[in-house]
């Protein structure tokens, strides 16, 4: 596993994972110690959640093969946490409207319900996208 992460005082940390679905576990343990270390344990639970959805997402639809990564990035303000993930893709994912019987479809409405916000955009250098969310937090501890 190739993990690289750094971290600065202005509390973002950038991961990058291989572009297989076994390391969302991965991801959820790392945003999970850093979120609790920097006291955001009010969003941990819907951060896990979203961060899970669009992991998963990257991986199924935005890898193109073996030697693929996914990054991971959180950015922590004062009370708001972004979180992205950066795929080869250059397809910007859909909202859909799952039916009562579909098996997947649902993972973009969830991210939408949970976050404040959300959004995807083709990465400027032309190699994929990033699709994001955001939380508030309360800074009040």
């Amino acid at each position: 596993m190739k993990l690289a992460a750094r971290e600065q005082e202005s509390r973002t940390l950038h991961m990058e994972f291989p572009a297989q679905g076994e390391h969302a576990a991965h991801v959820r343990q790392m945003l999970k110690e850093h979120l609790a270390m920097w006291g955001w344990l009010d969003v941990v639970d819907d951060t896990l959640l979203a961060a899970d959805e669009v992991f998963v997402n990257a991986v199924e639809h935005g890898s193109s093969g073996e030697t693929s990564t996914v990054s991971v990035e959180i950015d922590c303000a004062t009370d708001r946490l972004r979180v992205a993930v950066n795929d080869s893709s250059r397809s910007l994912p859909t909202l859909k409207k799952a039916e009562a019987l579909d098996v997947g479809g649902r993972g973009l409405a969830l991210v939408e319900a949970i976050s404040d916000e959300w959004g995807a955009d083709l990465a400027q250098d032309g190699r994929g996208k990033q699709v994001w969310f955001t939380l508030s937090h309360s800074s009040v501890p």
